[in-house]
């Protein structure tokens, strides 16, 4: 009687499992993986596992999209902002790589010329980049990392003080909070950066505390047609996401794990492939 006790409540267990809605974003991705392993996983493993990426191509907007992205625990996995400023700078996967991350996606603003960050950045406790007036308008939010987590806020980041040890100032925030931002005309950057379509990158948290790195690729016709920020908005309410916080795009997008190397199809190359990589001074890593 025992025995058949058990059997009961294993076959209740998996009922329930089999019969819990899924994700309504995660259900169109075709294939998602295992972050570590990159093997494909079940729907039930998917609802399990730690880490996780995959890819949608898709039809959005009135353009072909390609949206990239990873989730993770961050009971599971920590987060460390890179630096690595002038000569030292790289791809985004030469910087994961160097500094032995899991994963990662390209960081914030920076100088092209010198390489080096023009937001307020901090990595491990130490200061190495403010954010310029230039810069102010569209930086208005904040990623910070704790080894108890992750938050991501809405700031004044010209004159940012934080308790983190690793902070990266970006943006525009797109979701704080559960607040949903807009942008209009009268916003600085208006026609050439926040109502045009470009490759995206953003950071950001769901209300299940799972962290997510997305990039939307762009600039590829036919293939991927890229976002305006309200689009990208609207793309982080579809995958669920609270708070989001929008990161360096264009040539800079790049999203790249240890176990499948390049997710995306960076642009700098004008190739729908996955050798299109910018030369970048930080990034966001997994590890």
């Amino acid at each position: 009687m025992k025995r058949l006790y058990h059997i009961v409540l294993l076959a209740l267990a998996l009922l329930v499992a089999s019969c819990a809605p899924e994700h309504p974003f995660l259900s169109k991705v075709p294939e998602i993986h295992d972050l570590v392993t990159g093997s494909v996983l079940s729907p039930r493993k998917v609802a399990e596992a730690p880490g996780i990426y995959g890819e949608w191509q898709t039809e959005l907007f009135g353009s072909p999209q390609s949206v990239t992205f990873i989730r993770v625990s961050p009971e599971a996995y920590s987060f460390d902002i890179l630096c690595a400023e002038g000569e030292r700078a790289d791809s985004t996967s030469a910087l994961c790589s160097r500094f032995g991350a899991l994963a990662g996606i390209n960081g914030s603003y920076f100088n092209m010329r010198e390489l080096t960050p023009v937001t307020y950045v901090k990595d491990d406790g130490f200061t190495v980049g403010t954010t310029s007036m230039k810069e102010a308008s569209r930086t208005n939010g904040v990623f910070l990392s704790w080894t108890e987590g992750v938050c991501i806020e809405a700031s004044d980041t010209t004159g940012l003080e934080d308790g983190a040890w690793e902070a990266m100032a970006s943006g525009p925030i797109l979701i704080d909070d559960g607040e949903v931002y807009t942008y209009s005309e009268s916003t600085p950057g208006w026609k050439g950066f926040f109502n045009a379509r470009h490759p995206r990158s953003l950071v950001g948290t769901d209300a299940e505390g799972y962290v997510w790195l997305v990039v939307v690729d762009g600039r590829s016709e036919g293939h991927a047609g890229g976002m305006t920020i309200a689009e990208l908005t609207e793309l982080s309410q579809m995958i669920g996401l609270t708070d989001a916080l929008n990161l360096d795009g264009g040539g800079s997008s790049t999203l790249w794990t240890r176990s499948a190397g390049v997710l995306n199809h960076p642009s700098d190359n004008g190739r729908f492939d996955p050798f299109g990589q910018r030369v970048v001074p930080n990034i966001i890593a997994i590890r």
